[in-house]
């Protein structure tokens, strides 16, 4: 798609994922068959995309390039790293690699697992000459998932998410703990502009497409850290700025220095007397009778994907768990026939097996019984083992003899001979000891403390 760039964030820390993530990159995470970045990238290419601004970590570039190589992609990855020891927010990264920039672009999140067609978002944004137009999709995918481990309360991170219904265009977006008990709205995103409509229960798909003057405004806001937190309510906010009556003349200081007025955002949007006349003339202005979009320049779209449409964000250890878990159900309505639950380069001996999914180089022995779970890269299954409705992560062990009911077990985790575990979650390189029998505990290196000897 040579009209827009694309732009896949895969430089996030994975805070909201502590139980499983350990010190593995979070794009790496391993969802069926493939890691998670898989899914987004494999998106865009189904869209026509050839090439993809991937940003990550400097120190985790090569592990990410690594794993990547290993999957059926056709794309051609343009890795822009960012310093491993900043504070980078999602806005400061994209100001980082504005120079690769070029034209109206897409940023899409490494955590993205969807099957939705893009082109209503991108055929919105075609029409309206928008800013910005970001898909929503409805939650509740992991609702009917139980997380092992001891009982605990899932809340959810929600929006409150305004939306014009007769438009599509955004009136605000902000996060409902920002929000007391009641929800002030300003009289001026009533007037005039038909119904709102507030929704609770969308999830930003972390799906934008924005336009290039967009990058060239947020580069001089430099106060801004994040996308999603910050610049976006800011950018919607922003589409209720008027130009003044007349173009404002560039000013010279005393120096001879010319000076414009960069702050303002309506400064970095096009508005020529060409590109007046075509948006008056636009069979998509929505307003024939009166001033286009009631004059504004800036505008902004929420895009709803259709109910039956596949979508969730692997943002915390209960998405990443249910995206696994109904993986094999969704299979072919999210990735097609073409690519196999079990990837080429694993290994299954095993002769006991129903639904699972095996990624490169995992290798499940002969004589266990293995049933409903999912074995990430290079995981080793020994034999005698009973592994059922359980994920194994990257680089885990599981010695023989053990029986693993209902169970994650983290990244490079060992599981040692003889262990009897139902309901529990192990965490990133913790060894389960012998003949361990444990039940609905979480068990990880978290708790451990260095002791420093003070001379």
């Amino acid at each position: 798609m040579i009209e827009f760039q694309a732009v896949v964030f895969a430089a996030g820390r994975g805070t909201r994922l502590p139980e499983v993530l350990g010190d593995a990159p979070k794009c790496l995470l391993p969802v069926g068959p493939y890691p998670l970045i898989w899914y987004p990238l494999n998106l865009l290419q189904q869209h026509n995309f050839s090439e993809v601004i991937v940003v990550v970590l400097e120190q985790e570039k090569l592990e990410i390039q690594s794993a990547l190589e290993n999957t059926p992609l056709k794309l051609r990855l343009d890795y822009a790293t960012i310093p491993s020891d900043g504070d980078f927010g999602t806005a400061d990264s994209l100001r980082y690699i504005y120079d690769k920039i070029k034209s109206d672009f897409l940023v899409v999140s490494c955590d993205l697992v969807s099957n939705v067609s893009l082109y209503p978002l991108i055929n919105k944004f075609r029409e309206h000459d928008a800013a910005l137009a970001m898909l929503l999709f409805p939650s509740g995918f992991e609702s009917d998932v139980v997380m092992p481990g001891p009982k605990s309360k899932h809340k959810p991170e929600r929006d409150l998410i305004g939306i014009h219904s007769a438009t599509q265009r955004l009136a605000f977006v902000s996060a409902a703990s920002d929000c007391e008990e009641t929800l002030n709205i300003q009289r001026h995103l009533l007037k005039n502009r038909g119904r709102l409509d507030v929704y609770s229960r969308l999830v930003d798909a972390h799906v934008y497409v924005l336009k290039k003057w967009v990058i060239d405004y947020l580069r001089r806001k430099e106060n801004i850290s994040t996308f999603k937190g910050e610049f976006l309510p800011h950018l919607i906010k922003k589409q209720h700025s008027k130009r003044p009556p007349k173009t404002v003349q560039d000013t010279t200081s005393e120096v001879g220095v010319v000076t414009k007025n960069e702050d303002h955002v309506l400064h970095y949007v096009g508005h020529t007397i060409l590109d007046q006349k075509i948006t008056q003339t636009s069979l998509f202005n929505q307003s024939l009778s009166q001033a286009p979009y009631h004059g504004d320049v800036v505008r902004c779209y929420g895009i709803q994907a259709p109910k039956d449409a596949i979508g969730v964000r692997v943002n915390n250890t209960l998405s990443f768990l249910a995206i696994n878990r109904k993986l094999a159900s969704i299979w072919n309505n999210l990735c097609g026939e073409k690519h196999p639950l079990i990837s080429p380069g694993a290994v299954v001996k095993s002769t006991q097996t129903k639904e699972i999914i095996a990624a490169d180089n995992a290798k499940l022995s002969e004589k266990t019984s293995l049933n409903f779970s999912v074995f990430g890269p290079n995981c080793i299954i020994s034999p005698k083992n009973i592994v059922a409705n359980s994920l194994i992560m990257s680089n885990a062990i599981v010695e023989e003899g053990c029986n693993i009911d209902n169970c994650i077990i983290g990244h490079r985790a060992q599981v040692k001979s003889g262990s009897v575990l139902k309901n529990c979650i192990i965490g990133p390189n913790y060894v389960v000891e012998e003949g361990t029998h444990s039940q609905a505990v979480h068990l990880s290196n978290a708790d451990q403390f260095m002791e420093i000897d003070i001379q």
